[in-house]
């Protein structure tokens, strides 16, 4: 069984995580547990903790797996031939009581959630004629009242979209509002690449209820 060595990076180090969950996304459907925008969206929070796991007998700072505790799931994405029995045995001290949930892993005894909530999309560009605008600075508070009224329970804030955007998974994202023809903020939707070629991912878009 491989020797894993696990690693918490602060936010402001997970580039070396980002880069290798793009290298490992494939280019028809999200691979494993975690896309690189699930890991972009997490870290708006200043405290994300992400764990990234390095095979200890090769180079220790090239990832194996990358995870994070989403609530009470474990969502995890690992290299394509990596050891996933030894990474399973491992992620099992990262669960604790009412952490009952691996995403990514084959964790001995669980079985894996049958219903897929995810669609995925062929895309060729071509012109639109929408409203949508890009989110910038001056719109982020927008997008943040978008947020919170299409999410009951959303915790997002103007400070936490700062903190999103200035981490190593910004430069990821892509968002548009939509705003009705008086100017008023109605929708608002985030788009995650993952390099060329790769499978994207568009989370999260909401509509404000009144519309």
């Amino acid at each position: 069984m491989t020797s894993l060595v696990r690693h918490r990076p602060a936010p402001a180090e997970t580039g070396p995580a980002l880069r290798a969950l793009c290298e490992w996304t494939p280019p028809d459907t999200p691979g494993g547990g975690l896309h690189p925008g699930d890991l972009g969206w997490y870290l708006r929070y200043d405290d994300a903790a992400v764990v990234l796991w390095a095979d200890a007998d090769a180079d220790p700072a090239a990832p194996v797996a990358v995870g994070f505790l989403d609530g009470p799931v474990l969502r995890v994405t690992a290299a394509p031939r990596a050891d996933l029995a030894a990474l399973s045995a491992d992620a099992e001290d990262l669960l604790g009581p009412g952490q009952d949930w691996c995403d990514g892993l084959p964790m001995p005894g669980w079985a894996p959630e049958r219903e897929e909530s995810w669609s995925v999309m062929s895309w060729t560009p071509r012109p639109v004629s929408s409203r949508a605008e890009p989110v910038d600075a001056d719109a982020a508070a927008d997008r943040v009242l978008v947020q919170r009224s299409a999410f009951t329970g959303s915790t997002f804030t103007l400070e936490r979209w700062r903190t999103m955007k200035r981490s190593p998974g910004g430069g990821l994202a892509v968002e548009a509002l939509v705003r009705t023809p008086d100017g008023e903020p109605a929708a608002a939707a985030t788009g995650w690449f993952a390099g060329v070629n790769r499978c994207g991912l568009l989370e999260p878009v909401g509509t404000r209820p009144e519309h």
